[in-house]
């Protein structure tokens, strides 16, 4: 009976170990080549794996792609159920806004969110929009007032939203230096309460 379960464990061990040693190849060779140049030997090489090894684990190197993309949205999706996306007030803790966990996790993912942002055959930009859409979505407020006193129609108010996320996220994990979760988060805070026009002049100053 022990030994039976001790072999469960080692078998166990040995999958988790070989999924990182993926992981850690599909990396290091993202930051040499492009994907489409990248095969399943080139992975199972660095990784020191067989082939047999890796399709034990994907069918190709495009389902691959794609677990690693289903992998960090689901990590998101598991963050949006625990925390509240809904205290925008001021002086609520961060450590209780869903978006600071959710820039907390991408941060701790960071290599590999930076090397899927790189893959042009990437779908994980997409797949995260379309989720931060949808939980959006799930607001029930049916109109947001700008502070110019009119009615912005929700499914704008929505949109507007989600490519504020989505465009701070992928500028965030463009730069050699990204901020720390706490800092990007504060100007993430900082820019729900600037109005396009703000934004505009900021940008403008800042380009004289």
């Amino acid at each position: 009976m022990h030994q039976k379960e001790g072999v469960g464990m080692t078998e166990s061990t040995k999958e988790t170990n070989t999924e990182s040693a993926l992981r850690k190849a599909f990396i290091k060779l993202m930051a040499a080549k492009s994907f489409r140049k990248m095969t399943v030997r080139d992975i199972a090489t660095t990784a020191h794996v067989s082939r047999g090894t890796f399709y034990l684990h994907y069918v190709d190197k495009y389902a691959m792609l794609d677990a690693y993309e289903d992998q960090l949205v689901t990590g998101i999706a598991q963050i949006f159920d625990t925390y509240s996306k809904t205290s925008w007030e001021v002086g609520s803790r961060v450590e209780d806004n869903v978006f600071y966990h959710m820039f907390v996790y991408l941060n701790r993912h960071k290599q590999m969110v930076q090397t899927l942002y790189r893959i042009p055959e990437s779908d994980v930009m997409r797949k995260m929009t379309a989720f931060i859409t949808a939980e959006v979505a799930r607001e029930t407020v049916a109109s947001v007032s700008s502070p110019d006193g009119k009615d912005i129609p929700l499914d704008y108010a929505q949109a507007i939203l989600v490519q504020n996320v989505s465009g701070i996220i992928t500028q965030w994990f463009q730069k050699a230096q990204p901020e720390s979760p706490r800092e990007i988060f504060a100007i993430f805070m900082n820019s729900r309460t600037l109005s396009p026009v703000d934004l505009t002049l900021l940008v403008q100053s800042n380009n004289q």
